[in-house]
């Protein structure tokens, strides 16, 4: 036992060490909902909870559990993450799940991030609407066979709005290259939310709250980062509810 928790600790000092977080700095706490999937297993994705050490922050699995619970447990949390979406899923429960997380973390001022499924989540949870992306739109925004086959998802450019997001301060303003594995989409956006990054052909890529720190990424930055660096940086800087 003391062999395994010596091994448990010397990986989390290298993981601390390539985030270039000093030892014995506190890490921003970031909760990441539960999937509730079907077969009774409280997961995330392993590449999720990765990239948010990566970005500097502690990922912890928040399970799904009655509000008053939920409200304790994000009281020790300093953001909260709303996933992509799975296959198998109870989606009606999970997002009703992340419904009242998102409620609670907005109550207390928490930072949320929301990537594909979590960006429709916050939309919709806002007041906004979802339609599905037409199959006659000239990109490809989910590539099925693809992902099966390689793990990657499709790619497509999109064009960062002007002003002051996010977006703006992590890219900068004009094209950007992502990936893309979804068939919803954001359709009426939430009162309150900006558009800060549209496909070319028309469809909503990023939204974010023009005073809160909530944000919603249609694409996955978790998953993207390794082919460029800066959809990293975006992922620090949301989850730290700063747009610069």
């Amino acid at each position: 036992m003391r062999t395994m928790k010596t091994t448990m600790m010397t990986l989390f000092a290298a993981a601390l060490v390539a985030t270039g977080v000093a030892a014995g700095e506190r890490l921003p706490v970031v909760a990441i909902a539960d999937y509730c999937q079907t077969n009774g297993v409280v997961s995330v994705r392993r590449n999720m909870a990765e990239a948010i050490l990566k970005a500097g922050c502690l990922p912890v699995v928040l399970p799904e559990m009655e509000d008053a619970a939920a409200d304790q447990f994000l009281s020790q949390c300093d953001a909260v993450m709303i996933g992509g979406g799975i296959k198998g899923n109870d989606y009606p429960r999970r997002c009703a799940f992340e419904g009242r997380v998102i409620a609670l973390a907005a109550k207390r001022g928490l930072p949320i991030v929301g990537v594909c499924h979590g960006c429709q989540v916050i939309n919709r949870h806002f007041g906004g609407t979802l339609a599905a992306v037409p199959d006659d739109r000239k990109l490809v925004h989910k590539d099925a066979k693809r992902f099966e086959r390689t793990g990657e998802r499709a790619e497509h450019p999109v064009t960062v709005s002007p002003g002051g997001s996010l977006m703006v301060g992590v890219f900068g303003e004009g094209k950007l290259t992502v990936n893309s594995s979804h068939y919803m989409r954001c359709q009426k956006i939430a009162p309150g939310f900006r558009v800060t990054a549209k496909a070319e052909d028309g469809v909503v890529e990023a939204i974010e709250h023009e005073r809160l720190p909530i944000f919603g990424f249609q694409f996955h930055p978790e998953a993207y980062w390794t082919k460029d660096a800066r959809f990293l940086e975006l992922l620090r800087r949301a989850l730290r509810g700063k747009r610069k």
